[in-house]
């Protein structure tokens, strides 16, 4: 029994696994018989996909070397007052 049966700890490793498709078809049931049982772990895999769509959703900015430059100067003579 306990081949198919797995612990909370694993299954939020296969959840958050599973959002980069990273799961191989045994992982992947070993995964939804978990969340079958398990009302946390369903709770967390919800809201690790919700995440997940909402960081895909962002506009990221890409800085440039001389950008980067200009903040960590900036941060450093903030951390010296």
């Amino acid at each position: 029994m306990s081949r198919f049966f797995i612990n909370c700890d694993q299954a939020s490793i296969l959840s958050t696994r599973e959002q980069y498709g990273d799961l191989n078809p045994k992982e992947a049931f070993r995964h939804k018989l978990h969340k079958g049982h398990c009302l946390r772990c369903r709770s967390f895999h919800k809201n690790n996909e919700r995440f997940q769509r909402t960081l895909k959703g962002l506009r990221w900015v890409s800085l440039g070397i001389e950008q980067k430059k200009l903040i960590k100067k900036a941060l450093k003579e903030a951390m010296k007052k």
